[in-house]
């Protein structure tokens, strides 16, 4: 919640730090529960699978909406190829709003994730 950097040990009682937040790790989240809280493909949609052994990668689609959501699992870097059907979409990316040209393949960094809609 915090990006605390240190194991917890759920069994015993561990006190957190609670004053001094991971304010970019905070960031990000604030960025991606917004993004959630505005669409209703993530809140309502019907799910399609598409990981690999690598790559979660998943799309939400209701009403025209849909979002594509990519997530290296790994520590390395990995490729996805792109299905054919989610090829002819038109995708920007869902933070920055501009156009994602990842032609048929998009390689994700170690523990990288994207987030994409038409």
């Amino acid at each position: 919640e915090i990006g605390y950097n240190q194991r917890i040990d759920f069994l015993n009682d561990q006190p957190i730090d609670w004053s001094n937040p991971n304010n970019d790790l905070l960031a990000e989240y604030k960025k991606i529960l917004a993004f959630r809280k505005g669409s209703n493909a993530l809140k309502r949609g019907s799910y399609t699978g598409y990981s690999n052994s690598a790559i979660c990668a998943f799309t939400m689609e209701y009403e025209g909406e849909k979002v594509l959501v990519l997530s290296n699992t790994t520590n390395t870097n990995a490729n996805f190829i792109i299905p054919p059907a989610l090829g002819s979409v038109s995708w920007s990316d869902a933070f920055s709003n501009s156009a994602a040209n990842f032609g048929s393949q998009i390689t994700l960094a170690p523990f990288e994730y994207r987030v994409f809609k038409n």
